[in-house]
C-alpha cells in the first residue's frame, strides 16, 4: 500500500534516534569496562525505567557539571564594543526596507518541531499523581505511552484489521462496471461503498471532547494557542486542484497535519498537511480580542466549497479563514497554495492517541458501513420484486380495522376519499411484508448462492410487563370538579366570546401591518416617508377604533343574555367583577390583545427589517473609503435580488455632484419609520372599562403593553437595520463622486470660454479640432453615463443629468460654430466691401472723354484684380468648409454673404460687359459733343479775331484803362481758346 513520506518519515526518525543513541551506547568499546564500573554513577529516580540506556542521559558524579560562564556583562565594556565605523549602509535604502516591512503582532519563523507543546504528544492516562511506594509512576506511564503511540505506524494498524485505506472513502463507480459475485475466498459481494464513513462513527471511542483537544494546544506561558500535531486522511493532490471529491481517479492517504480548529455545528476540524518545514505564524495575545474574532467569524457565512456527503470540505473562503485563524488559533499563512481541509473526526488521528483504539474505531465504522450499504441493497431487492400474486388483505379485515379507527366523534366525519389511499398504502405495505418473507426463505434455502446478500437483522421487542394501562388513583369527579371551577370554557357564550376575539386577534396579525413591505416601484424618499407614515397611521386607526369596537361589541353581545352569575356583564360591584370569571375572561383577552400587538410589531418590523436588508445585500460589506471606478459608471455589480426601493435624481450644480435628495437623510427617515411604527402601538387602550360600563372607573384609561424600543429583539433590528442602510450609503456617495471630474463642464460658462477661445487668433484646425474634442467628449460621455444604474436599494437616475452634460457639450459646439461663422462673415464682409468698392467705380460716369478713356484704362485691371482676389474667396470659403462639415445651418443673412463672395467675379464680369456697352454709348455721346464744341470754338475764335481786329480803332488815351480791360479780357479768352483748342484735339485723339 501506497503511504505518504512526510508521515513515516517522522515515526521512523523518532524511532532511529532513540536506537541509535541506544546502539552508540553500548558499542563504547573506548571507555575500560572495569574502570567504568568502579565509578559512580548519578542515580535516577525511577528516570531507569524510561530509559533504554541510562548511561547516556546522566554525568559521572566525579565529574563536575558541564557550565558555560556568563560573558554578557563583559560585552558593556568600550573595549569589547564595535566601533561603529565596520557598519558600512552606503548604497542601502533603509527608507525602503522599513516602507516593505510588515507589521504584526508577533511575527516568527518556526519550525514544525517548535510549534507543537510537549503536552500534545502526551496521551490521556488515568493514574493519580501521588505515586504510592512500589506502584509506577504517573509521568513513565505518559512517557512510555507516548513512545509506544509514537512507535506504531496506523496504516499498517489498519492492514492489520483487513482495511484498506483507499477504499475508506467512496467515490464514483462507472456504470458499465461488473461486479463479479461470490468469488471462492473473496468478498462474496465486492460492491463499492457509496456512504461517508463519518455516518457511522462511534463516538465511545473518544477520549476528550473537542473543547479539551483544542486546550492541549494552550501555552501558559505565553498565551499562545498552539496548533496539534494529527494524521488525516486528506487526498494526494492539493486542495485548489480538485474538482470533484469522488472522482475515482483520487487517492487517499494518511498524512502528517496540524490541527487549528473545530466546527461545533458541522462537527469537523481545520487541519492542514505538513508538507513544508517552515510556516508564517502571527499569534495573538489577547482572548479577549480572540473571541470578538471568533463571533465575527461565526456570524458570517460559511460558503466554502464543500463535499459533505464525503466527510471532506475544501474550504476556499478567504475572508472567512482569516477570520476563524486570526481570532481562534493563529493567522496561518503558508508560503505556497495549499489546501485547508475540513475533515470529520473519523479521518482524523491526534498522536495523543492510541492508534490502536483508533483503528479499532476506523474499522468499527468500515464494517458498520459495509452491512449498512449491504441491508439496504437487500431493501431495494425486496422493493423490486413484483407484488403480483402475493394477495391482500380481505374486505372483511379491512372493514374491522376502519371500524375500530372511527371510535372517536371527529374521526366519525372522515371522508371516504381520505380512507382509500390510506387502504391502498396498507395493502401495499403487506404485499412487500409477504414478498420479504419469500425473499428470506429462498436466500436461507441457499446460503451459498445467496451469499452475496445479507438480511436485516431483526430487533426482538421488548415484552410489557402488563397488558394493560395503568390508571393513577384520584377521584375523577373531583378533580373535574376543581377544573370546572377554574375554567373559563364551561359556559358556551364564554365560548362563543373567546372564538370572537381570536378571529379579531387573528385578522390583525394576518391582514394588517404598521409598515408597508411591497412596494411595486422604487419611489423618492418623501413618498416613502409619506406612504409608511399613512400605513402606520391607517392600522393605528384600525386597533384604536375599529378593533377596540369590534371586540366590545362581540364581548357584550355574546353575554348580554347571561344575567347574574360568573359572566354578569351588567355587574356595577367592583369587587363582586374582581372575584367573578369575567374579570380573568376580560383578563385573558388582554393578554390575547397585547400577544396580538406583539405578532403585529413582530411582523411588521421583521418584514421591514428583511425588506431593507434584502434590498442592502450587495452592498453591506461595504466600508468606508471605497472609491467607484471612475472609467466605469454604467455597471453595477451591487443589483438586489428583487427590485430596488428608492429613487434618486443624480444632478450637479456648483457644489459639485450630488443628488436631487439628500443621501445623508436616508438613514433618519427610514429609522424614524421604524420607530415610529413601534411607538403607535403603545397608545392602543384596554377594553375593560367599555365592557364593564356600570363600574366606575377612575383616573385616565389603561393601555395594552406593547413592544418596548429597549427589547433586545428590536435593538437588534434597529442596528441591523441601522447597518444596512449606513453600509448602503458607501457605494452611493462614492458613485456620485465618480462624476466629480463632469462638474467643470456642467458649472461652464459658455459666453467666458468663448471669450478666452478668442482672445487668440485660432486658425480653422484649431476650431476644427476644438469642435472634434467636444463631440468626441459628447459622445464619450453619453456611452460612459448610463440613464439608470441600480445600487443596492437604490435606482439612480442619471437621465437628466447625462442629457444636460450632452447638451452643454452640444451647446459648446453650437458655440464654437457660431464664433466661426462670426469670423467667416467678418472675413467675408471685408471681401465684399472691396468688390463693393470695384462695382461702384465701374458704375461710375464719365463726364468726358479724358473720364471715359481713364474708365477704360482702369476697366483693363478689374480682371487682373478680380484673380487676385479669386484666393481671398477661396479663404473665405474655407471658413465655411468647417461650417459645412459639421453641417451647420447659416442664417439666411450668412447663406447669402458665403454664396454672394462665390459670385462676385461672375457679377464683376458682367458688370465689365454692361459698363463697355454703356463706354461705346458715352463715346458717340462724346464724339457729337466734340463736333459742336469744335463748332462752338471756332465761332468763338471767329469772334476773338473780329475783336482784335477792332483794337487798332481805339486811339484815344482816354479810353486807355478800358481798352486796356478789354485787351486783357480778350488774351484771357485767347488762353481759354488755346486751352480748349488743346483739349478738344486730345479728345478727338482719345475718341
Amino acid at each position: 500500500m501506497p503511504q505518504e513520506n512526510g508521515y513515516h518519515g517522522n515515526r521512523q526518525n523518532s524511532s532511529r534516534s532513540i536506537h541509535s543513541r541506544a546502539s552508540t551506547a553500548g558499542n563504547d568499546d573506548g571507555i575500560d569496562r572495569s574502570r567504568r564500573n568502579r565509578e559512580l554513577r548519578e542515580r535516577g529516580y525511577y528516570s531507569e525505567l524510561a530509559t533504554i540506556d541510562p548511561d547516556t542521559r546522566f554525568q559521572i558524579s566525579q565529574q563536575a557539571p558541564i557550565a558555560h560562564d556568563d560573558v554578557l556583562r563583559e560585552t558593556f565594556r568600550l573595549s569589547n564594543s564595535a566601533r561603529a565605523s565596520i557598519f558600512d549602509l552606503q548604497g542601502i535604502d533603509v527608507a525602503q526596507i522599513l516602507a516593505n516591512s510588515k507589521e504584526g503582532e508577533f511575527t516568527t519563523e518556526y519550525k514544525r518541531s517548535d510549534i507543537y507543546l510537549e503536552k500534545t504528544y502526551e496521551p490521556k492516562v488515568f493514574m493519580p499523581f501521588y505515586t504510592a511506594p512500589y506502584k509506577l509512576p504517573r509521568k513513565v506511564e505518559i512517557e512510555r505511552r507516548k513512545r509506544l503511540y509514537l512507535s506504531l505506524d496506523l496504516p499498517s494498524l489498519l492492514e492489520e484489521r483487513n482495511i484498506d485505506t483507499d477504499k475508506l472513502m467512496p467515490k464514483y463507480v462507472p456504470a458499465d462496471k461488473v461486479v463479479t459475485l461470490n468469488i471462492p475466498n473473496e468478498d462474496p459481494a465486492p460492491f463499492d461503498s457509496f456512504l461517508p464513513l463519518y455516518y457511522f462513527d462511534d463516538t465511545d471511542f473518544e477520549i476528550w471532547t473537542p473543547e479539551s483537544w483544542l486546550a492541549l494546544g494552550h501555552d501558559p506561558f505565553t498565551g499562545l494557542n498552539k496548533p496539534l500535531p494529527g494524521v488525516a486522511l486528506l487526498p494526494n493532490i492539493p486542495a485548489d486542484q480538485i474538482t470533484d471529491i469522488k472522482d475515482s481517479n483520487l487517492r487517499f492517504h494518511w498524512h502528517n497535519v496540524s490541527i487549528h480548529d473545530y466546527d461545533a455545528e458541522q462537527q469537523l476540524w481545520l487541519v492542514t498537511p505538513d508538507d513544508r518545514e517552515h510556516d508564517v505564524f502571527d499569534m495573538y495575545r489577547s482572548t479577549k480580542r480572540s473571541r470578538k474574532e471568533i463571533e465575527a467569524a461565526e456570524n458570517g457565512s460559511r460558503s466554502g466549497a464543500s463535499s459533505a456527503t464525503n466527510g471532506l470540505y475544501i474550504y476556499s473562503n478567504f475572508s472567512y479563514t482569516l477570520k476563524v485563524f486570526a481570532g481562534h488559533r493563529h493567522n496561518y499563512s503558508p508560503d505556497g497554495t495549499h489546501g485547508r481541509y475540513w475533515v470529520p473526526r473519523i479521518q482524523l488521528h491526534f498522536l495523543a492517541e492510541d492508534p490502536r483504539v483508533f483503528a479499532d474505531r476506523v474499522a468499527k465504522a468500515y464494517h458498520d458501513r459495509k452491512r449498512t450499504e449491504a441491508e439496504l441493497r437487500s431493501t431495494l431487492f425486496i422493493d423490486c420484486m413484483p407484488t403480483d400474486g402475493t394477495g391482500k388483505l380481505d374486505d372483511e379485515r379491512i372493514k374491522r380495522m376502519i371500524e375500530l379507527t372511527k371510535t372517536s366523534a371527529i374521526s366519525k366525519t372522515i371522508k371516504d376519499e381520505y380512507v382509500t389511499p390510506i387502504v391502498e398504502e396498507v395493502n401495499l405495505d403487506y404485499a412487500r411484508t409477504m414478498n420479504s418473507m419469500i425473499f428470506e426463505n429462498v436466500t436461507q434455502s441457499d446460503p451459498i448462492s445467496f451469499a452475496f446478500i445479507t438480511l436485516p437483522i431483526k430487533q426482538r421487542r421488548p415484552v410489557p410487563r402488563s397488558g394493560c394501562i395503568s390508571i393513577p388513583e384520584y377521584s375523577f369527579n373531583e378533580v373535574f370538579d376543581q377544573f370546572k371551577f377554574i375554567s373559563l370554557l364551561t359556559s358556551k357564550s364564554a365560548i362563543d366570546a373567546l372564538k370572537l376575539v381570536r378571529t379579531e386577534c387573528d385578522y390583525v396579525v394576518n391582514n394588517l401591518s404598521l409598515l408597508q413591505k411591497n412596494f411595486p416601484k422604487h419611489v423618492k424618499l418623501d413618498e416613502f416617508e409619506s406612504m409608511q407614515v399613512n400605513q402606520t397611521s391607517t392600522t393605528h386607526m384600525y386597533l384604536t377604533d375599529t378593533w377596540k369596537n369590534n371586540l366590545r361589541q362581540g364581548i357584550k353581545t355574546q353575554f348580554i343574555d347571561v344575567g347574574r352569575g360568573w359572566y354578569n356583564i351588567n355587574e356595577s360591584d367592583y369587587h363582586i367583577y374582581k372575584v367573578s370569571k369575567l374579570k380573568t375572561f376580560i383578563e385573558r383577552v388582554k393578554f390575547m390583545m397585547q400577544d396580538t400587538l406583539r405578532f403585529l410589531v413582530q411582523d411588521s418590523c421583521q418584514n421591514y427589517v428583511r425588506m431593507i436588508v434584502d434590498a442592502c445585500t450587495p452592498v453591506l460589506d461595504m466600508k468606508e473609503g471605497f472609491k467607484w471606478p471612475k472609467d466605469d459608471l454604467i455597471t453595477t455589480p451591487y443589483k438586489p435580488p428583487k427590485n430596488p426601493l428608492f429613487h434618486l435624481d443624480l444632478t450637479i450644480d456648483q457644489a459639485g455632484p450630488r443628488y436631487v435628495t439628500s443621501y445623508e437623510s436616508f438613514p433618519n427617515i427610514i429609522l424614524g419609520a421604524f420607530d415610529r411604527a413601534i411607538l403607535q402601538t403603545h397608545a392602543i387602550p384596554q377594553i375593560e372599562k367599555d365592557v364593564m360600563e356600570n363600574i366606575f372607573w377612575g383616573g385616565e384609561m389603561l393601555r395594552l403593553e406593547s413592544v418596548a424600543l429597549q427589547e433586545k429583539k428590536v435593538i437588534e433590528w434597529r442596528e441591523t437595520l441601522q447597518k444596512a442602510v449606513y453600509a448602503s450609503l458607501v457605494p452611493l456617495k462614492a458613485y456620485a463622486d465618480a462624476y466629480e471630474s463632469y462638474a467643470p463642464l456642467m458649472n461652464l460658462n459658455i459666453d467666458q470660454y468663448i471669450k478666452d477661445f478668442e482672445k487668440t487668433e485660432k486658425s480653422i484646425e484649431d476650431y476644427r479640432n476644438e469642435i472634434l474634442v467636444h463631440i468626441h467628449e459628447k459622445d464619450k460621455l453619453e456611452k460612459s453615463i448610463p440613464t439608470s444604474i441600480i445600487i443596492g436599494p437604490y435606482f439612480i437616475s442619471a437621465h437628466k443629468l447625462r442629457e444636460a452634460l450632452s447638451n452643454k457639450r452640444k451647446a459648446l459646439v453650437e458655440a464654437l460654430l457660431a464664433s466661426q461663422t462670426r469670423k467667416a462673415r467678418t472675413k467675408t464682409e471685408e471681401l465684399n466691401d472691396t468688390f463693393r468698392d470695384i462695382q461702384r467705380k465701374l458704375y461710375e460716369k464719365a463726364n468726358n472723354a479724358e473720364d471715359l478713356s481713364e474708365h477704360r484704362e482702369w476697366m483693363k485691371s478689374v480682371p487682373e484684380q478680380v484673380d487676385d482676389k479669386k484666393d481671398d474667396i477661396q479663404k473665405v470659403l474655407e471658413e465655411y468648409v468647417v461650417l459645412d462639415e459639421f453641417m451647420y445651418n447659416l442664417s439666411n443673412e450668412d447663406f447669402g454673404l458665403k454664396y454672394g463672395v462665390l459670385a462676385w467675379p461672375w457679377k464683376i464680369r458682367t458688370m465689365l460687359e454692361q459698363v463697355e456697352e454703356q463706354h461705346k454709348e458715352d463715346e458717340d455721346r462724346f464724339k457729337k459733343l466734340q463736333v459742336q464744341d469744335t463748332a462752338t470754338l471756332n465761332d468763338k475764335i471767329d469772334q476773338l479775331i473780329m475783336s482784335v481786329a477792332g483794337l487798332s480803332g481805339h486811339m484815344s488815351m482816354d479810353r486807355a484803362h478800358e481798352v486796356a480791360n478789354e485787351c486783357r479780357k480778350l488774351n484771357k479768352a485767347l488762353k481759354e481758346c488755346v486751352e480748349a483748342s488743346q483739349t478738344y484735339n486730345n479728345r478727338e485723339r482719345l475718341l
